[in-house]
């Protein structure tokens, strides 16, 4: 394969794990969004709650009332920590990239023309491979991240499920 088409299938491949940092991305803003919509609906029943929570004996129904609650904040924090990451930037400057944007930005424009137009093809191509090896990390990292709160909603809705029925009991 002719080093011309090396580089425009490794560019093709850069292309891609970029889609799958946005697809991530794309995935984490309804996660995040969908639990502040339950945080609020459960909100809007605190009076409800409250005496449930801190009033009477400790019996049975306070103290499942107590776990489901303390389950549901807990997944809750989980679940909006693992949304957010998604969001967070994961790889810093190298200063010697120039097909990276943070590297790119950190040089002067005359110097980032002239090291451009200097650079041999060989070394365009590692650079194209180093950017793919890091963007292919970062989006795996993502898509973990975001897997893993989707996964952890499931759960979280049956437990904000019953605080909603306690509140209506």
């Amino acid at each position: 394969m002719i080093l011309e088409e090396r580089l425009r299938s490794h560019y093709e491949s850069l292309s891609r794990a970029i889609g799958f940092t946005r697809a991530a991305d794309a995935k984490a803003g309804p996660v995040l969004g969908l639990q502040i919509a339950l945080l609020g609906a459960l909100a809007t029943r605190l009076g409800d709650f409250r005496d449930l929570a801190t009033v009477g004996p400790w019996d049975a129904e306070r103290v499942a009332f107590i776990a489901v609650a303390a389950g549901y904040v807990l997944l809750l924090g989980v679940v909006a920590v693992l949304a957010a990451l998604v969001y967070l930037p994961m790889t810093p400057r190298t200063d010697r990239s120039l097909i990276y944007f943070e590297d790119i930005a950190a040089i002067e424009f005359e110097e980032f023309r002239d090291r451009a137009v200097e650079q041999e093809a060989v070394e365009i191509e590692r650079q194209l491979l180093d950017q793919i090896y890091r963007v292919s990390r970062i989006a795996s990292k993502k898509m973990r991240r975001v897997w893993c709160a989707i996964t952890l909603t499931l759960p979280g809705l049956a437990l904000w499920s019953a605080l909603l029925a306690w509140s209506y009991a």
